[in-house]
């Protein structure tokens, strides 16, 4: 057979981008000779280095091909790392009236639809319209080829055909040999954002077998590229191995160093005579005729002073926020032994012991502090912004109640926070003539700054959520409702909710973190997030925590020199609120505490957690739903040596009987006091 062939490596696209964005090929004006097979007419697929495209860049190809063939094949792989309505793929044409696009999805005629191509010329458009199943998956290679064969137009994603039509015009009448990846050439539509592998562009249209044999020949490869581990630096719990089938497809697990890591995941932490060790592990998957691997390296630190200041210098840093309070004493020492030394660099404060003071009145107080952690001989210095607070002395609890469609959020305060009384006489503080008004699930939390963020529930189908911002919780700024949930099949998003919104902020990236959930009814729907500096710019979702069962209702406290996430486990036979962990917010949640109820009573949801103000303690209240009350905890420590108490209900008092999902935070003395003048306490019985 005889084809002519462009194809377009990794190192091509990276040798484009280098000298301007544009790539012209020799082989538009070469005949190769290939046969059936072909591996001799590609590159190797997705292991080549990939070109990525953001949004602020595009990528220009010449092909003669286009220009002149009635037949013709498009073929790449792409990961995309969002997949907005009308992101565009490809696009070419000389003017706005003579235009080809191919999208990853659209609404062309009013529905959502997939994988979508549509070729202008003057005042008629032609479109070839994909389901909206079809359409690409983030965070993974998908497979997308176009061809055409006379007039008829087909697509295909990941092997299979997704929608076949015939046009009046061909892409050569376009008469333009300039094809462009990942941006309308004359809308403002969505530029791709993603990596791309293996592009071609051959002199004849694909049959639906050659393309399931393209794709057979990656798919596997594609799927390893999923595979990634958190914890590879310095692994210090056994491994998890999705289970099979992932992906249809079934994979084995073999360990270099079975004595250390086994085969199974199970890890045996080397002595000190063995010292630190590097053991690969390898994936391994047969499929059509073909093995394909891929190599996981892990770091098992045996015990030593290195390995114990590397440790303390990650829960340190995690414990070392930007917000402190006057009168915080500071630790000394760390988990494994290290010694830490405080010094304040500059700003308007004085350590006395260790306990911070202010040297200023000013209410909030700029400065800047270095902690030096030892261990031994060796150490490792950590400086860090921070704004100090004055002493926290109470607590404010955000929550909501009212009739179904006239649900509005409300504030209550606490001195100890146990024992709660209504603000504003009862009445609601949070309203917002926004959206639908409706106020579920109010949140408080703190920006870098000190100031506050609240964050709430559009009633209950709704893929916006509230957000105020407020220096006092009594005068709010800077209210919006902003769109989190997208529709995207892949990651089990309906794009309908986003229930709970909370947020915590990660110093080391400068990124606030809003997570949230999005519950379908058949799916194992997870935890969501967006990411934002500066509330106004907004991430794609990802998964924030996907355990393999719905979960809803995260709340995330900073603890132990770690992150640890408490959530609703949605299975009928749980009901019940469990807690995750990680050692950094960039990492996600991974390792979930889910063997045992906290409470021994299903049907909990709702779950906030703060701390003891003065105390190395914490409270987490859960909403106990079927009697309309909470059940409250306390503990000092979570994991393996959790310390949760459950008290008495004689412990502690709600502001009211219809008390529903919100949260807690504690404020100083001089907020408390604005709170109070603002909006007077009800009158207790």
């Amino acid at each position: 057979m005889k084809k002519i062939i462009q194809w377009l490596c990794g190192f091509c696209l990276l040798a484009g981008l280098l000298s301007g964005c544009h790539t012209k090929f020799i082989q538009d004006q070469v005949e190769i000779y290939a046969p059936e097979d072909p591996e001799l007419f590609s590159t190797a697929g997705i292991d080549a280095q990939g070109y990525r495209l953001d949004a602020q860049t595009e990528h220009r190809v010449y092909s003669q091909i286009l220009r002149s063939s009635k037949s013709f094949t498009i073929s790449f792989w792409f990961k995309p790392e969002a997949n907005f309505e009308w992101t565009t793929l490809l696009s070419m044409g000389r003017d706005d009236r003579h235009v080809m696009q191919l999208a990853t999805s659209g609404n062309p005629t009013g529905e959502r639809c997939g994988l979508n191509y549509s070729i202008q010329s003057g005042n008629k458009a032609y479109r070839v319209i994909s389901e909206k199943e079809a359409t690409v998956e983030t965070g993974i290679y998908n497979h997308i080829v176009l061809t055409q064969e006379g007039n008829t137009v087909t697509l295909y994603l990941n092997g299979e055909e997704t929608a076949s039509g015939n046009v009046a015009k061909q892409v050569k009448q376009l008469r333009t040999d300039e094809l462009i990846l990942g941006k309308s050439l004359i809308y403002n539509d969505p530029q791709a954002e993603g990596t791309f592998q293996d592009f071609q562009i051959i002199n004849q249209a694909w049959t639906a077998e050659e393309v399931q044999a393209e794709f057979d020949r990656f798919y596997p490869k594609a799927v390893l590229d999923t595979f990634h581990f958190s914890n590879q630096d310095d692994l210090t719990g056994n491994l998890w191995f999705a289970e099979n089938p992932v992906r249809d497809l079934y994979f084995s697990w073999s360990s270099d160093k079975p004595e250390i890591i086994t085969d199974q995941g199970k890890l045996t932490k080397p002595t000190a005579v063995q010292g630190d060790q590097e053991v690969t592990i390898t994936a391994k998957v047969e499929h059509k005729g073909q093995t394909f691997t891929k190599d996981f390296k892990f770091a098992v630190l045996a015990d030593s002073p290195k390995t114990r200041l590397k440790r303390d210098q990650i829960a340190v840093n995690n414990d070392f926020q930007p917000l402190m309070n006057e009168n915080d004493v500071l630790p000394v020492a760390a988990e494994n032994g290290s010694q830490l030394e405080w010094t304040v660099l500059s700003g308007g404060i004085e350590l006395q012991e260790n306990r911070i003071v202010k040297t200023t009145a000013s209410e909030k107080v700029n400065a800047r502090l270095q902690v030096t952690i030892r261990q031994g001989e060796l150490s490792e210095t950590i400086e860090r912004d921070v704004v100090v607070l004055d002493a926290f002395t109470g607590y404010v609890l955000s929550y909501f109640n009212g009739e179904l469609g006239e649900e509005r959020g409300k504030l209550a305060y606490s001195r100890d926070g146990l024992h709660w009384t209504d603000l504003n006489l009862g009445e609601a503080v949070l309203t917002s003539e926004l959206g639908n008004g409706r106020i579920r699930d109010p949140f408080i939390g703190r920006d870098r700054d000190g100031n506050f963020v609240l964050l709430a529930t559009e009633g209950f189908d709704n893929p916006d959520i509230y957000l105020w911002r407020s220096s006092d919780l009594v005068t709010f700024t800077d209210h919006q409702l902003v769109p989190v949930s997208l529709w995207d099949p892949f990651l089990k998003m309906s794009g309908t909710r986003a229930w709970a919104p909370e947020m915590s902020y990660d110093p080391e990236q400068d990124l606030y973190y809003i997570y949230f959930s999005d519950p379908t009814e058949k799916d194992e729907s997870a935890l969501y997030y967006v990411t934002t500096r500066d509330f106004e710019h907004y991430s794609y979702p990802g998964n924030f925590f996907k355990p393999g069962y719905t979960v809803i209702d995260g709340t995330v406290l900073q603890a132990q020199g770690k992150y640890w996430l408490f959530y609703k486990d949605e299975r009928k036979a749980a009901q019940t609120i469990y807690y995750a962990s990680t050692d950094a917010l960039s990492k996600l949640f991974g390792e979930a505490y889910d063997q045992e109820f906290l409470f021994p009573l299903r049907f909990m949801e709702g779950p906030f957690v703060f701390p003891v103000n003065g105390e190395d303690q914490y409270y987490l209240y859960e909403d106990y739903y079927p009697y309309g009350t909470f059940h409250v905890a306390q503990f000092s420590t979570l994991g393996e040596d959790s310390d949760l108490r459950w008290l008495e209900e004689s412990e502690y008092t709600l502001p009211n009987e219809d008390v529903r999902h919100g949260s807690a935070t504690p404020v100083t003395e001089q907020e408390l006091q604005r709170l109070l003048q603002a909006y007077p306490p009800a009158l207790i019985d």
